[in-house]
């Protein structure tokens, strides 16, 4: 089977294509000696799903698709993310042996500061190596990344496509292996955030709060153990805020950012 817009091969099962993120027409069955029956002229949105924005779709399933292209290094959100992430282990890990060390007597104040400034410098250098990395990732993966949102009244799902996500997969294998070899704990652990899952799904029930961040067309839809990232384009991001808000919980927190 072969994708009607761009013509790249594609599974038989599958809804959408890889590369262009446009939704798959199932091919016409095989004919057989039965008499036919001739359809009613069926339109490209009915086929496709009805068009409610400029790239948004409700398709058929009764959820809303798009695919939204996200720049790498034009929108650093990613990377902050991954400098959040970093930043607050060694925050965590620096007050634990600060505190294990109060506790037996081995601290005094020169101690501490001498030891909160090894810590600083190490923090420094594993968020410059996250910083390279993820010029390294970005590159290979062509300096964008692609996803499809699925979205309906119960909650949003976020899917990176799957050629990007072999890609990813690969990367975390290489940083995982290098990080044990060279006992850093950094790079394990970015070779397990390149090669975690490809999909993301929130519920909107569970939401308790929403952060829009409308100049960089992301909205970050968290829950209590798990956060998710929804990007959309100038011309769709009113609909997606405003329908993201519509369906949590009257508890949920919205922040514009």
């Amino acid at each position: 089977m072969f994708c009607a817009n761009c013509g790249n091969q594609l599974p038989d099962d599958a809804r959408f294509c890889d590369a262009c993120g446009a939704p798959v027409v199932a091919e016409d069955s095989v004919l057989d000696s039965s008499p036919v029956i001739e359809p009613e002229p069926v339109t490209e949105d009915e086929t496709k799903g009805r068009k409610v924005t400029e790239n948004i779709r409700l398709g058929t399933d009764g959820k809303y698709h798009w695919y939204y292209e996200f720049r790498l290094m034009k929108n650093p959100t990613i990377l902050f993310v991954l400098w959040k992430i970093f930043f607050w282990i060694f925050v965590a890990m620096w007050a634990f042996l600060s505190i294990i060390n109060s506790i037996q007597g081995h601290f005094n104040t020169k101690d501490f500061l001498d030891f909160s400034k090894i810590f600083l410098l190490i923090l420094v250098g594993v968020e410059a190596l996250v910083a390279i990395s993820y010029f390294l990732y970005a590159a290979m993966q062509g300096f964008k990344y692609c996803v499809m949102f699925e979205m309906d009244e119960d909650g949003v799902r976020h899917t990176q496509m799957p050629h990007q996500f072999k890609k990813a997969q690969a990367v975390s294998l290489v940083l995982i292996l290098a990080g044990m070899a060279t006992k850093n704990p950094g790079a394990v652990g970015q070779g397990m955030l390149a090669g975690a899952k490809n999909s993301m799904v929130s519920s909107f029930s569970h939401v308790k709060s929403i952060e829009i961040f409308r100049k960089r067309n992301v909205i970050k839809v968290n829950e209590k153990l798990g956060k998710n990232q929804v990007y959309a384009f100038d011309q769709d991001f009113d609909f997606v805020v405003d329908y993201i808000k519509s369906h949590v919980t009257r508890k949920c927190k919205v922040y514009e950012k």
